[in-house]
């Protein structure tokens, strides 16, 4: 089997593979695996609403700066009290996964220009006794300018800006779920990446910190919740992924559409590939195979030669990932490029030929 992918990039692929930003893709918001749901065992949860306004918020482990209680549309918040630092801390243990953490926010400062306020919600480890002296690498970071608001992930960059966001209720959520750490604004997934921590330790709090140029009663924030998912999450099935699957006397046929692994004309898995891939892997690992057979395929549009480069390094990439990720047996993998040949569709339109560029696996008994 011919590498077409040196087995070094594969293995920072795996690990990376949704390090990218936010951008085209299945992770819209638009299927239903995107939606958020809040863990089901709340072990912390605040409104305010018994909080006097001017009033300093209570309920947290450990304050830095000076913030208070305001009334906003009828509802109180927290915010900072002065133009400087105020951060936040709550001890709660969230354990090694399985949880969420989500809040309201308003930004009520004025964002016209370049510069504007800054929230950041931040994952705090444990390390040995201590709860508070160690941070994970996933800040989420909200940012106020030109009248809109941006939503970044630390390692990943910006995954949304959204207009005229001032004065207007937003709703951050933070996931944890199958080893994918996943962020949310106004209940429409945004990104999902993989999660991990420290051996022997767990996530001991969080932390919620406005800073840089965020000014007095600059950024409001309420409905603080965090909470642990009691049942496991389901892996969602091969169709529901936009999977084809067919069964025969031989075995099966997933066929993946291009969409759901690769951008136009590239090669290069997407990051939305991992949970397709991470699907395929668990239903080759419940079929036992003699033989898988990566085929890759696509339109008719370029040359014949381009064609049938492009296919066989599509097909490499997904029988690589499903190797050095999920941990399949290489022996078992026969890898083709056939090009523009066995069209399922009609090449005369774009819907046909995006059925066109495809990838087929068969499971062979």
């Amino acid at each position: 089997m011919k590498k077409k992918i040196q087995i070094g990039t594969i293995l920072l692929l795996c690990s990376l593979i949704i390090s990218s930003l936010y951008g085209s893709g299945l992770v819209t918001g638009k299927t239903r695996y995107t939606k958020f749901e809040s863990g089901d065992k709340v072990l912390f949860e605040t409104d305010f609403r018994t909080c006097p306004v001017g009033e300093f918020p209570e309920g947290f482990d450990k304050v830095s700066g000076a913030g208070e209680c305001v009334k906003y549309n009828d509802h109180i918040w927290i915010t900072p009290g002065t133009d400087n630092d105020f951060r936040v801390y709550k001890k709660v243990d969230l354990g090694r996964g399985d949880f969420s953490i989500e809040f309201d926010m308003v930004i009520y400062q004025d964002i016209g220009g370049a510069i504007g306020p800054k929230l950041t919600l931040r994952l705090l480890e444990s390390k040995g006794d201590a709860w508070d002296k160690a941070k994970l690498p996933y800040d989420v970071k909200i940012a106020g300018y030109y009248y809109q608001c941006a939503v970044y992930l630390e390692g990943t960059g910006r995954l949304i800006e959204s207009k005229h966001c001032d004065k207007k209720r937003r709703h951050i959520a933070l996931q944890v779920r199958r080893g994918q750490l996943r962020v949310f604004m106004d209940g429409k997934r945004l990104v999902s990446v993989p999660f991990s921590m420290t051996p022997n330790e767990h996530v001991s709090g969080f932390e919620l910190m406005w800073t840089e140029d965020t000014n007095a009663y600059g950024l409001l924030v309420s409905n603080i919740k965090a909470a642990k998912y009691t049942k496991k999450e389901e892996k969602p099935t091969p169709e529901a992924l936009g999977i084809g699957v067919k069964k025969s006397k031989e075995g099966l046929k997933l066929t993946v559409p291009e969409k759901v692994l690769f951008d136009f004309n590239k090669f290069i898995l997407k990051p939305e590939a991992k949970e397709a891939l991470s699907v395929v892997g668990d239903v080759i690992r419940e079929n036992p195979a003699k033989k898988i057979v990566v085929t890759g395929y696509t339109d008719n549009i370029g040359s014949d030669a381009y064609n049938l480069k492009l296919s066989l390094q599509r097909a490499q990439s997904v029988a690589d990932y499903l190797i050095y990720c999920e941990k399949i047996d290489p022996k078992l993998f026969e890898i083709i490029g056939k090009g523009k040949a066995d069209p399922i569709a009609d090449n005369k339109t774009e819907a046909g030929r995006a059925k066109n560029r495809r990838v087929e696996i068969r499971i062979l008994k």
